[in-house]
């Protein structure tokens, strides 16, 4: 589905959707409720994913959180990563950072094993290691 909005409209009205009130409205007009699927905001946390013959690295910008709020759970083609926040108290003149809790899943290009992950958390960005499944190492061929 957000394939086909993406070709509808653009993918630079969708990013623009995504910051914009004003962009959001008009969007809501052209794609009527399946504008509505979309996140708001600051709901989905900045990902980065490096494949490498080995392994696949994501990571994921949490900051603002402990680690201990912070779930992961792998799939042999996906990593979802939920973590909670907790924000100050206070009357806000602008708030923008996600709420009390967010959620990204990252579908993943090759099969990875997940008891083998491993991940770690600092300075606000959680680094998540999955190896391949199959690593595929090319083999010289001698040629006659």
């Amino acid at each position: 589905m957000r394939e086909d909005a993406e070709r509808m409209v653009g993918r630079a009205v969708m990013e623009s959707m995504k910051r914009s009130v004003q962009a959001r409205d008009v969007f809501r007009k052209v794609l009527g409720d399946v504008a509505d699927s979309f996140p708001e905001a600051g709901d989905l946390p900045a990902a980065d994913v490096i494949d490498s013959p080995e392994e696949v690295v994501v990571y994921i910008d949490l900051p603002g959180t402990k680690k201990e709020l912070i779930d992961l759970a792998v799939t042999e083609d996906a990593l979802t990563i939920k973590a909670k926040f907790v924000r100050p108290a206070g009357t806000y003149i602008r708030r923008e950072r996600a709420e009390a809790e967010t959620s990204r899943r990252v579908k993943l290009n090759s099969e990875v094993k997940p008891e083998q992950v491993r991940a770690k958390y600092e300075d606000g960005v959680l680094e998540v290691h999955l190896p391949k499944l199959i690593v595929v190492k090319p083999k010289a061929v001698p040629i006659e």
